[in-house]
């Protein structure tokens, strides 16, 4: 993209009439949409940190659905797993989107069973559904909002920031990709921190050009997998997703980041706090940061429950204090 330049007259101007092209996308977790501005915001980077099997995928497929349903096109590039996979994660979540006594009724319990045979490719899902009618409701449900989600099985060998690029298209809304360390980089024998510079530089110049919100999720290292608390610092290439990203949330399991004196005076709420996952805003240039907020996992259905709430339990903080 060539160089150019503006006056302040001209930016008044557009201001006074609105910045029509910059949009925010609700993520459909209210209290987090509320804690960043809005949602996710044309033009920005953010980024999702944990350690594996926290539940980034989750969470952020769980975004990229609410996205469609609203209208919204989003692409959800995947490093990690296929289409025919990210569909079956739909379809468990679209499960567990059902009101309560229809997912634990007789045919909801198996569903999730007979979803395991259909990813493995055991039974079609066309065949799996005659026997069990609720199969053939969740495929209506995403089928509702098909049209608006793009799944991408990138590859770790050339799905480069460039190609990226070619899938957003003049309406796309949300970029995800899963995960930020796996897209490659042309240059051959670059260190990873050379690495994720130039990954983390391109991902937040394509939602510049593009007009574009570019969620990516981000692996800890090694030291992110040992701390009691995941932290920005944890991150595989921490200095330059931080300079970067506009936007970085972290995810924890509260069980492993409650303070142990909370322990003990709540010991009756210890398994609470398991079916918990704390959602931290370690930063946030639309607004504060340091910023914590819970949500109950429902994991069996590949979900989190968006109505979360501020945690009001002690946690640690290892800036501080290691307890």
């Amino acid at each position: 993209m060539d160089i150019a330049k503006r006056s302040v007259s001209s930016v008044l101007q557009a201001a006074n009439e609105g910045f029509g092209d910059r949009r925010t996308y609700p993520t459909g977790f209210g209290i987090l949409d509320r804690s960043i501005g809005g949602g996710l915001r044309s033009r920005n980077l953010t980024l999702v940190g944990g350690a594996p099997g926290v539940g980034k995928t989750i969470a952020t497929l769980q975004w990229a659905r609410n996205l469609a349903v609203a209208g919204v096109p989003s692409v959800f590039a995947c490093y990690e797993h296929d289409e025919a996979t990210l569909l079956s994660r739909l379809l468990h979540l679209e499960l567990g989107e059902m009101p309560a006594k229809d997912r634990m009724a007789e045919d909801g319990r198996a569903a999730r069973r007979v979803l395991g045979e259909v990813d493995s490719g055991v039974r079609s899902l066309a065949d799996a559904a005659r026997d069990l009618p609720i199969l053939a409701e969740l495929q209506r449900r995403v089928s509702e909002y098909a049209p608006h989600l793009w799944l991408v099985q990138a590859s770790g060998s050339n799905t480069t920031v460039e190609q990226l690029a070619k899938l957003v298209g003049p309406d796309t809304g949300v970029l995800f990709v899963d995960y930020l360390q796996k897209v490659p980089v042309t240059a051959e024998f670059v260190e990873e921190r050379e690495r994720v510079i130039t990954v983390s530089q391109g991902l937040k110049e394509l939602a510049m050009e593009s007009n574009v919100s570019v969620v990516a999720v981000t692996a800890a290292d090694l030291g992110g997998m040992e701390a009691s608390r995941l932290r920005l610092h944890h991150l595989r290439g921490s200095s330059a997703l931080a300079y970067e990203a506009d936007v970085v949330i972290l995810l924890n399991d509260k069980f492993k980041i409650v303070s142990k004196s909370q322990m003990s005076f709540s010991p009756n709420s210890v398994e609470g706090f398991k079916r918990q996952i704390v959602f931290t805003i370690e930063k946030n240039r639309n607004g504060p940061d340091s910023v914590d907020l819970e949500f109950g996992k429902q994991y069996e259905y590949l979900r989190v429950d968006p109505e979360g709430g501020y945690v009001t339990d002690r946690l640690i903080d290892d800036r501080l204090i290691t307890e």
